[in-house]
């Protein structure tokens, strides 16, 4: 077993977490007996405990608002402290917020690096408040996302006529949205700064990306990465992100920051939520967004010198990745990417809202079902959503981590995927893993990084 992590520029806490991961107890971690706790954590306490958080923030202290929003009735009552507490961090986050805006993207005076820091502080607080919340969400047994179906006669009203023809569904739109780069931030192993560039109002106004890059970067190659729903990496203080270690090995790291999540979460909302909640509206209106955004991603990075340019995710991350790769066959070359890397995905994403553990956990597949919706009728649409069985690039330039006990992107289709593609064996990384611990696995074992990174210098 190998390491990234020790050469790597991770800030003291998040090497921290690479080395634990790097132990014996990191192998006992990552295994699928993890994957059923933190699944039955993550729905069971996590998400109800964002609800609250959600419902709290937009209720700006007020009981009675909070109340309503959550439907509320009857005991307990509204935890006031912890409102009130949330309420404050929110303010203190959204004056953070605003001043970090202003000295990296308004030519303010104040210090980037500063603001910055001040900006993550106050983001950590804010994120981690939902603890206040949490004896109340479980007391009342909250539930973990505020559902709100749209019949299939609504989405066929907006999707109908895309859905027909799934090739002309992500044709890039004009004019071209002009990408503006903040400040940078010089570090010792290179320099961080932030892009920015107008998307629709209902993917949160502006696509936001973080971008890590190496010292003398010249012709480097990039990669563009995308979180998982509801991971936002981003909006906390030095979490281990297990893709940075590319850094030091000469790549610039692109981090997309998705719709619906930290600065482009909807009021009302926890990151991610509305993925979920307007199923399948949600998750069409976000890929619509979702894949423009690397097509935009992809020909900045071509701008920047002849580095080959590779996009991936990891869950929703990797399931947009092979949706913007399968629709850049019709997109203009410098578009297109030249690899694609791929962590716990699936051949077929629409039928992920009724064969998916998180949906079923979550009550997704019971609310789609009292919506109206069935299997054959959200296929109808699946062509908007679906890779495909035709690979998008050369298979020596697809790469994938799978874990064959994954039950929330199902292994057997991640499996189907591979096998339809004709991944070469040196792509293909397979574990006895499920779907949160697969990606926990790239702090441990470096052979997919090694392989990314070979591929990418081409």
């Amino acid at each position: 077993m190998t390491s990234l992590t020790e050469t790597a520029p991770l800030p003291a806490p998040a090497r921290a977490h690479a080395r634990l991961m790097a132990t014996p107890l990191g192998g006992w971690l990552a295994r699928p007996w993890f994957d059923s706790l933190a699944l039955e954590g993550l729905t069971r306490a996590y998400l109800p405990a964002s609800r609250a958080w959600a419902a709290a923030i937009e209720a700006a202290g007020s009981p009675e608002a909070f109340a309503s929003h959550l439907r509320l009735a009857g005991s307990p009552r509204p935890p006031r402290r912890g409102l009130a507490r949330i309420h404050g961090l929110a303010e203190g986050y959204a004056e953070a917020d605003r001043r970090w805006t202003d000295a990296l993207f308004a030519g303010g005076s104040e210090d980037a690096a500063v603001l910055t820091a001040a900006w993550r502080r106050a983001s950590h607080r804010l994120m981690t408040a939902r603890g206040y919340l949490l004896p109340f969400s479980l007391r009342r047994r909250l539930a973990a996302v505020r559902f709100d179906i749209p019949s299939p006669a609504e989405v066929a009203d907006r999707y109908a006529t895309l859905a027909a023809d799934p090739d002309g569904a992500y044709l890039l739109q004009e004019p071209w949205p002009v990408v503006e780069r903040s400040a940078a931030i010089e570090r010792g192993w290179g320099c961080e700064y932030w892009l920015r560039f107008a998307m629709p109002q209902e993917a949160g106004g502006f696509a936001y990306a973080h971008v890590f890059e190496p010292g003398e970067a010249g012709n480097a190659p990039s990669f563009v990465y995308a979180n998982g729903l509801g991971v936002e990496v981003e909006a906390y203080d030095d979490i281990a992100d297990e893709f940075f270690p590319l850094v030091a090995r000469g790549v610039r790291l692109v981090r997309l920051e998705l719709p619906y999540h930290v600065r482009r979460r909807q009021a009302g909302f926890y990151g991610g939520e509305p993925f979920l909640a307007r199923q399948p509206l949600g998750g069409l209106d976000f890929f619509q967004s979702a894949v423009r955004e690397y097509a935009r991603l992809i020909a900045w990075c071509r701008g920047l010198g002849t580095g080959r340019v590779g996009i991936g995710g990891t869950s929703l991350g990797a399931l947009t990745a092979q949706l913007a790769a399968t629709h850049a066959r019709h997109w203009p070359g410098d578009c297109r990417p030249d690899l694609l890397f791929l962590v716990t995905t699936s051949a077929r994403v629409a039928a992920l809202g009724f064969e998916s553990a998180l949906a079923r956990k979550t009550g997704l597949a019971a609310a789609l079902e009292a919506a109206g919706w069935t299997p054959r009728k959200i296929d109808a649409f699946a062509g908007l959503s679906d890779p495909g069985v035709r690979a998008p690039l050369p298979a020596r330039d697809i790469l994938m981590m799978l874990g064959n006990a994954d039950r929330v992107t199902p292994a057997v289709r991640g499996a189907q995927l591979a096998e339809l593609w004709r991944l070469p064996s040196e792509n293909l990384f397979s574990y006895r893993r499920g779907h949160f611990s697969v990606p926990l696995g790239l702090l441990r074992d470096a052979a997919p990084l090694d392989r990314l990174v070979e591929r990418l210098q081409g």
